[in-house]
């Protein structure tokens, strides 16, 4: 994926949220609505730095029941705050891509995933999800391999990202 955007000149960076802290959510909107911050010190401060400093947004995932896994799910739920502070992504783009097993629930992915993008004002120009009954086995290039045509339909999305 990093080598398809830097072809297009396009600087990336690839956040596994496996490899960071994201405590769930606690709900408790009283302190976030009123701070605009989490009352939690974890790796989403500088998460949601980065997503205020980035041009777009690309978001993969597995399919888990028809939602992303909970991982994806605790980012998302915190990143609630960008919308209580009605912060402007509205100039932002994004790219959703799912993975998984089953045709519907990776449609329902694909929607739910994008819906969170839009409530924010972000700009979904692509999404695509990719049927696939294997495992990732530790590298997410094996996407590529485990995925005969995703390289094709990715790059069809980088393009979207640098056209204005």
């Amino acid at each position: 994926m990093r080598a398809i955007l830097e072809e297009r000149g396009i600087e990336n960076e690839v956040v596994l949220l496996r490899e960071r802290v994201v405590i769930p959510c606690r709900g408790c909107v009283e302190f976030c609505n009123k701070n605009l911050k989490c009352v939690d010190n974890d790796d989403m401060v500088e998460l949601m730095r980065k997503m205020k400093d980035s041009d777009a947004y690309i978001l993969a995932s597995p399919t888990y029941f028809s939602m992303p896994p909970g991982l994806l799910k605790d980012f998302i739920d915190k990143c609630s705050i960008f919308f209580t502070a009605k912060t402007d992504l509205s100039k932002k783009k994004g790219i959703v891509l799912v993975v998984g097993s089953d045709e519907g629930s990776m449609k329902k992915n694909v929607a739910n995933v994008a819906g969170f993008l839009e409530t924010l004002g972000v700009k979904v120009i692509a999404k695509a999800a990719f049927k696939s009954n294997s495992e990732l086995k530790g590298d997410y290039e094996d996407i590529f391999k485990l995925n005969p045509g995703l390289e094709e339909e990715l790059e069809k999305m980088a393009a979207k990202l640098v056209k204005k």
